[in-house]
């Protein structure tokens, strides 16, 4: 299944009520889930009045103590769930039955992207006066092909020349880094062609006897009114592998038309991958970009 692994940092977590703050001891467990797994749990256990170390994590599984670790929750979607569960004891079943709390929101990622911080608080008023916050930052994420998600419905035949990324064999600009925002395909259609030729390609390398291809090299075009995100918005560009032949992409500062294009700046990507502009000096700069397609040309089947 395609998802994107984040990296979250957990920075504070702190309980700004306990059902009984005073004098009796608890025992308080949460869980954090993101998209509906779980990605952390907590297990605490102490006087009621004292607040534990700030950024300080006891992890269920391990029993580790830690310093605002960085756990890996993976995600589907650019928006998901968050949930945070809380659960007190604080002594017998019969005496002090469990007092249970939690919270949740949405995070959308093409809106609020990483680096960013977030806050949940578990608390059911209701019920109970438990109430948990946990504090966490999404500092990145990774593009996984991974088994840990079960992709729904029979099994079928997939392309994954472009795993893992998920977004196919188109060119793929966006609005924000890591692929996230506003985005559009760069269609390599007639209407966006520039311009088409035909030459010979020597396979062959030295010592190792080669042939003449005939190759095909198609350029498209795409200027301000037809990249499909706004004028110099555009954070990240994705490459991908295209079957057959190979893709090259020119990002410009301006469009075809502006009388700076010649002398305008540019960078070109050459290879499948995801880049972010802003490694490359060019976030928030693009107006223009060419397509570059060259790839065999089809033979004619015989006619019988």
């Amino acid at each position: 299944m395609l998802a994107k692994r984040l990296h979250v940092q957990l920075t504070e977590w702190k309980p700004n009520d306990y059902s009984e703050s005073r004098d009796h001891d608890h025992e308080l467990e949460w869980y954090l889930w993101f998209e509906g797994r779980l990605a952390y749990s907590l297990f605490d256990r102490g006087p009621s009045d004292l607040v534990p170390l700030p950024g300080a994590f006891r992890d269920t599984r391990t029993g580790r103590l830690e310093t605002r670790p960085t756990i890996y929750p993976l995600v589907v979607g650019n928006r998901f769930e968050v949930r945070l569960v809380a659960i007190e004891r604080d002594g017998p079943q019969w005496l002090d039955p469990d007092d249970r709390a939690k919270g949740e929101f949405f995070i959308d990622m093409d809106k609020d992207p990483p680096v960013s911080t977030w806050r949940i608080i578990a608390a059911d008023p209701r019920n109970t006066d438990l109430n948990v916050e946990a504090s966490f930052r999404i500092n990145w994420l990774d593009y996984v092909d991974t088994d840990e998600i079960v992709e729904p419905g029979p099994p079928r035949i997939i392309d994954d020349a472009n795993y893992p990324y998920p977004w196919g064999d188109e060119v793929m600009v966006f609005e924000h880094w890591l692929g996230l925002g506003r985005k559009a395909a760069l269609k390599l259609t007639g209407e966006n062609r520039f311009s088409r030729r035909e030459f010979l390609s020597f396979t062959g390398t030295p010592g190792r006897p080669g042939q003449l291809k005939r190759m095909v090299q198609d350029v498209y075009r795409f200027g301000t009114a037809q990249i499909g995100v706004a004028n110099d918005t555009v954070s990240s560009v994705y490459v991908p592998r295209k079957r057959p032949g190979t893709l090259t992409v020119k990002l410009h500062a301006h469009d075809f038309g502006d009388p700076r294009f010649a002398e305008g700046a540019g960078r070109y990507f050459g290879s499948t991958g995801l880049y972010n502009l802003s490694e490359f000096g060019f976030d928030d700069r693009v107006s223009a970009v060419e397509v570059t397609h060259t790839y065999p040309k089809p033979t004619s089947s015989p006619v019988n």
